[in-house]
């Protein structure tokens, strides 16, 4: 689970743990480190993991506390950016070493990209004021079936899509095969 600035406590103290004084990062702290060189950039990962803040954190089931630093450089100009996210793991070291937890945390980001973002921005989900009783399973599920058939049907620009059928939603449902009746005023 990432830990963002919107839970400042739990942040904060992870953040002062990764940053702290050398006497504290030394206790238990295990890291893998991946490299790859794609589309005019080299970036470098370096997952950190401990067991140091499993009892310190008020966060339920807490078993690690991960660090990723990414340093991506620009092949082209050398610019170089370093960003720095926290999470909280409750897989326990023998279950999830560095590398493990890498390679779970870059699949998270694959999940997040190709169904939560386009959920959030072409359906507004995290603006919805829905929230009584299991309606909001219900929508999530109709918004998860949309982006499925979408790309099932070959849609690969889900912004064409909605524009498409926004404009004649009679083709939507024809997709569907479901019948479509048009009321006659």
């Amino acid at each position: 689970m990432p830990v963002k600035e919107n839970q400042p406590k739990v942040y904060a103290a992870i953040e002062y743990w990764f940053a702290g004084p050398r006497r504290l990062r030394s206790l238990d702290q295990r890291q893998a480190k991946t490299v790859d060189k794609a589309h005019g950039r080299l970036e470098t990962r370096v997952l950190t993991a401990t067991t140091e803040l499993n009892d310190y954190l008020p966060w339920p089931d807490v078993q690690q506390v991960l660090m990723l630093e990414k340093t991506v450089v620009d092949t082209r100009t050398g610019e170089l950016t370093l960003v720095r996210r926290y999470a909280v793991t409750s897989l326990p070291p023998r279950q999830a070493d560095p590398a493990r937890s890498l390679r779970l945390w870059r699949g998270h980001w694959s999940i997040e990209n190709g169904l939560h973002y386009p959920r959030d921005v072409w359906f507004q989900e995290d603006a919805s004021r829905i929230h009584a009783g299991f309606i909001p399973e219900v929508m999530a599920i109709c918004r998860n079936a949309i982006l499925n058939l979408l790309r099932a049907w070959g849609y690969a620009s889900l912004k064409l899509a909605r524009e498409r059928f926004a404009l004649n939603p009679s083709q939507a449902l024809g997709l569907l095969e479901l019948p479509v009746s048009v009321p006659l005023e």
